[in-house]
């Protein structure tokens, strides 16, 4: 009788392991064996045996809820950065021209170690022996800690001109409460689990306990680990910043200033494209230099030639001419 007893509330613990992963953030129904798999005879939950088995029906009671959110009305119509339950992801992108590249890569390094974050990727193109000379480009991405997300956003104005900035934020708080549900679940379960294995008598309770702890360890690792992440993603922002050189920093003028700062800035553009077109003409002429020196020496050449050859046509009708006479 006994070993029927045991039997019978580890069928009952594998139950409400086998319904616990399926369900979370709402409550478990009652996980009784049913009255059909109830030995025969007069065995009864309230018998002596059930208690001398250390297996109290709060051993069957209800998986916790999750966690409601308090609060949850009064923070209605409010910012959400204001809820101190609202679990967000923050990330912004940042695109930024700057005519001192040097001194804006070591600005963005002194800024992300006065917010206390780190790089988590940086790459750097151009610059290298065989386009020394060519504009630099850095694409960069920084976590600083969510508290300092505003003092390194700020920051960043100081690196260069920033011409494009697009922020996002996602609340994961229903996901990040409904892993934490499960999480409570699946050790509640393991708790249960590892009292009926103390208690354990025959090699197919131990083999059955086993496998349905290995199983809840497995569950209790997915969902740590899916914490572990939303808390790395909450508890630090990300930026991701695309730093470019340029000669002159882009500064358009919009639509809605006045008629005599457009035209002006019109002028100041075409001077300034007049500028860089008469540079690139000399930077051309010095990647072509030897080739037009052969091309002038051609061309004097065919000049004297051609000239001779006049003069010889002049002389010879003149002589012509003479002759007639």
């Amino acid at each position: 009788m006994k070993q029927k007893l045991f039997a019978l509330g580890l069928a009952a613990v594998l139950l409400l392991a086998g319904c616990g992963g399926g369900s979370a953030g709402g409550a478990v129904a009652d996980q009784r064996i049913p009255s059909s798999s109830a030995p025969s005879g007069n065995w009864s939950p309230d018998s002596e045996n059930y208690w001398d088995m250390g297996i109290a029906e709060g051993d069957y009671a209800p998986a916790p809820e999750a966690p409601s959110e308090p609060g949850a009305s009064e923070n209605q119509g409010g910012s959400i950065y204001q809820n101190p339950r609202a679990k967000l992801i923050r990330r912004a992108e940042l695109s930024i021209q700057t005519e001192q590249f040097d001194q804006s890569v070591e600005a963005l390094k002194q800024l992300t170690a006065d917010c206390g974050g780190y790089y988590e990727n940086a790459s750097l193109y151009g610059g290298s022996r065989r386009d020394v000379n060519a504009a630099r480009r850095g694409e960069y991405t920084v976590r600083v800690p969510a508290e300092k997300y505003d003092q390194f956003l700020s920051g960043t104005g100081d690196l260069g001109y920033v011409t494009n900035k697009n922020e996002n934020s996602e609340d994961v708080g229903e996901r990040y409460y409904d892993t934490e549900a499960r999480l409570k679940t699946q050790r509640t379960k393991q708790e249960r689990l590892l009292a009926l294995l103390e208690r354990a008598e025959t090699m197919e309770d131990i083999i059955a306990l086993e496998s349905a702890l290995s199983e809840v360890e497995y569950q209790i690792e997915q969902y740590s680990s899916e914490l572990n992440r939303y808390d790395a993603l909450v508890g630090f922002a990300t930026f991701n910043i695309s730093l470019s050189e340029v000669g002159r920093v882009t500064e358009e003028v919009g639509e809605t200033a006045s008629l005599g700062q457009r035209m002006a800035a019109g002028f100041q553009s075409s001077l300034r494209s007049l500028g860089q077109g008469f540079q690139d003409f000399l930077i051309w002429v010095s990647y072509n230099i030897f080739l037009l020196v052969i091309l002038a020496a051609v061309a004097v050449v065919a000049v004297i030639v051609g000239r001779r050859e006049l003069k010889k046509m002049r002389k010879q009708n003149g002589s012509d001419k003479k002759t007639e006479e």
